[in-house]
């Protein structure tokens, strides 16, 4: 059973140091939101580690040519694995100018390198440009890798909160498109059903809420309803999809989303493996440097990034821990 009532000692005040950073944002327009984040963007973002190559290349997309920023240890050799890191913000808020610090101490642990594509966003790019953007980002990294120094074959795809929406949906994307399955799927506090009526979704505000959720899915489908392939959890079947690794956070809106879809995996026969973090809030994943179950669940994403790029996930799965 999980523990609703639990706040982590360590998430208590990184509460108060958001509420005075960002303030009561339920009530902004987007204009105001994207002010605010592009203020208060450089505050939460993480420097680039010492021995860490930070690029910038663009790499061709549907909508015209898709910016990445690329992380990898400057010591290293070519063929290197790649993780494709897909950006969160309720999908209308993105920047790779302020990035948390995930992305490059991936770069530095795994040793690998790590592409960050600034995909379109809506208003101004609806339903389905992210999601073309990611996929395309993929597909380019399937058969282009080598050009940047990485390994085609071996490649995972890792997103948090909308981040891993796209991570989501590339994997079926590909799958209807016959393009190879990344080696894994990394997901981090999901979104799964942009319709989810949920428990946890009906409960929860730390950090983000359910108006923020849907504030975010109008923007992206207008007053369309969201079609399924927008929604991992609702299409018809998932089988044949890469493995997973998803993590969920005991106080997040979006626990039972995640939650939902580990189950639905293991019933369809797709190797998965669970970690649910009691008393962690939306986001927290990227706290590392202060929360310590964060820290300890990044270190053990990293492990298993290693493990699977060494070849460990060839062979038998284990359907789930």
């Amino acid at each position: 059973m999980f523990d609703s009532h639990y706040v982590d000692p360590e998430v208590r005040p990184i509460l108060d140091m958001l509420a005075a950073q960002f303030g009561d944002y339920s009530e902004l327009n987007l204009e105001e939101i994207r002010a605010l984040y592009n203020r208060n963007g450089p505050l939460m973002a993480a420097p680039v580690p010492e021995g860490c190559v930070d690029e910038r290349k663009m790499i061709p997309g549907p909508g015209g040519d898709i910016e990445c920023r690329i992380f990898r240890p400057w010591d290293s050799k070519g063929n290197l694995p790649v993780i494709v890191h897909y950006l969160g913000g309720t999908f209308v808020a993105t920047s790779l100018d302020h990035l948390g610090p995930p992305p490059t101490a991936m770069a530095m642990q795994v040793g690998c390198l790590v592409v960050v594509p600034l995909h379109r966003v809506p208003p101004e790019h609806p339903y389905p440009a992210a999601y073309d953007d990611a996929l395309a980002v993929y597909r380019w990294l399937t058969e282009h890798a080598g050009q940047w120094g990485g390994d085609p074959q071996r490649i995972i795809l890792h997103g948090e909160s909308s981040g891993a929406t796209l991570a989501a949906s590339v994997c079926l994307e590909a799958r209807e498109g016959g393009v190879p399955q990344p080696l894994m799927q990394v997901l981090a506090e999901p979104l799964l059903d942009h319709e989810a009526e949920t428990p946890s979704l009906n409960e929860f505000r730390y950090m983000l809420a359910k108006r923020d959720i849907r504030f975010g899915s109008r923007q992206y489908f207008g007053d369309a309803r969201p079609p399924r392939r927008a929604s991992p959890l609702r299409v018809e079947t998932l089988a044949g999809v890469a493995p997973a690794y998803v993590i969920t956070a005991g106080l997040d809106p979006l626990r039972d989303e995640g939650i939902a879809y580990v189950a639905r995996l293991r019933s369809e026969g797709v190797p998965v493996t669970h970690r649910h973090h009691d008393g962690q809030i939306h986001g927290f994943f990227s706290m590392f440097p202060q929360i310590l179950q964060a820290r300890i669940a990044f270190e053990e994403v990293c492990a298993v990034m290693r493990f699977a790029f060494a070849g460990g996930l060839n062979g038998a799965h284990a359907k789930g821990s």
